[in-house]
Formats: C-alpha cells, structure tokens, sequence
C-alpha cells in the first residue's frame, strides 16, 4: 500500500510539473496569436477557439471526470454575468472548457504592469479594474458594454477567493451590479470537486470527480439598486444548496 501511495504521488507530481512546462511554453503562441487576429477584429470568436486549445493541456493533466449537468439550456451566444463558487485555480479552465461561453475575466491594474501578461489581458478583453479609485465603477461599466454589446459574457467569482472544500464562502455584490447597470441576465454556476483535484495551497493535481451545474439564467430586469442585496441573498442560498448536494453526489 505504502509503494502504491508513493508512485501515486510521484505521477501526480511528474504530470503537473509535465504539464506546466507545457503550458508555460504553448502560453506564449496562445497569447500573441490572440493579440494577432484581435488586431483585425477585436471581438472575433476565432479568439475563443484558441483559447480553447489552451484548455486541453490542464483537463488532461487533472485526468477528472466531469460532469456537466445543465438544468437549463443557456443561449452560448447571449451575453451573461456568469457567477460561480471558487475552489481551485483549475475551476476557470475546466469551467471555459465545458460551458462553452465566450467570456473573460477581470484583472487588477497591477497585471498591466507585467509585460507578457499585460499583452494577453489586453489581447483577450479582459475587463482593467483598479481597486484603490472609488469611480473606477464608471470604467468597468464601460468596459463591459463593449463586451456585452459584441456578444461576450463576462465571468466573475463573487467569493472573490478560492475557498476550502468544505465552506461556501459569502458573495459580494459587484457582479449583480454590473448586471444591473448592463441590463444583463446573470447565469448562476456551481462547480464541486474541483477543491480536492487541485486544493488550494497545494502543488499538484490529482485524479478525482468534478461536476459543474448551470442554474437557471436570472432576468436582472426584475431587480432595481433597492432590492440588488435581497437578489444577492437569494442566489447565495440557492447556489450553496446546489453546492451541497453536488457534494455529497460526489462522496458517494
């Protein structure tokens, strides 16, 4: 049992560490060849299929079986806020991979300083925010009609964090507000098992189980700035369910 555990580890070990020397050098061509066909359509979907590719690498590296349950057939092509738990650094691969959205993230003024990563945020759309301005909420905004009158979602995690396995942390509201403001539905999904294939603070991947669970789309236009936190509440409750009885699916 002891040699078996042993060799368990050191593959584990070997196909991450595998893994990221591969990622670190296909990161490189993914980024710039972003950067190129954005430099003749800043929107294109071409963007998204090369994104894509760069996703394959990471799911074969987990060696998970995921499972995508969808308890609602979401329109690819309609621009969502798409909000969801955080576990792990592998949840926005594996997320991208199986959802299928042409969307993009946020990212700190700070990433904007760092040569490489500041062409491949740019190169992508990924939407500048800068935490210390107060009225940065203006720039975001604008930001994100660009990207959602072009089509795009946009992807946050209102944890704000990776969170252990075993708790669901609260959300923050700044998600529901740039739906609101944009007028755009907000796809709830919940991702379990991702938190033991890659825990946080850990090096290396394992193999395991992961499920991701679309929810129903929530029509924003239902909600004002007055009843924006009771909506917060509500998709927390609902989410942190789901979170549960995926879990416990898991342990079975």
């Amino acid at each position: 049992m002891i040699v078996h555990y042993t060799y368990n580890m050191l593959k584990n070990k070997f196909l991450t560490w595998l893994n990221l020397l591969i990622m670190g050098i296909y990161t490189i061509p993914v980024a710039y060849s972003i950067w190129f066909v954005g430099i003749f359509n800043r929107f294109t979907k071409l963007k998204y299929y090369i994104a894509q590719s760069w996703t394959i690498p990471w799911m074969w590296a987990a060696r998970s079986k995921v499972t995508l349950i969808k308890n609602y057939d979401y329109k690819k092509n309609q621009p969502y806020v798409v909000i969801s738990n955080h576990l792990s650094n592998l949840d926005p691969m594996m997320q991208f991979r199986y959802l299928k959205i042409k969307w993009v993230f946020m990212a700190k003024k700070e990433v904007y300083k760092l040569p490489f990563f500041r062409t491949a945020a740019k190169s992508f759309n990924f939407i500048k925010v800068d935490r210390a301005d107060k009225n940065d909420r203006k720039s975001i905004n604008d930001q994100a009609k660009k990207l959602f009158n072009n089509g795009w979602s946009l992807m946050v995690y209102p944890q704000g964090t990776r969170a252990k396995k075993d708790s669901f942390l609260p959300f923050k509201s700044g998600a529901f507000h740039i739906a609101l403001d944009n007028n755009i539905p907000i796809l709830p999904v919940v991702i379990a098992g991702t938190g033991d294939i890659w825990p946080r603070g850990e090096k290396f991947m394992k193999s395991g189980k992961a499920i991701i669970n679309t929810l129903e789309p929530i029509d924003i236009s239902k909600y004002t700035k007055d009843t924006i936190d009771q909506l917060v509440d509500e998709t927390y409750e609902k989410m942190s369910k789901v979170y549960k009885e995926l879990t416990d699916t898991i342990k079975q």
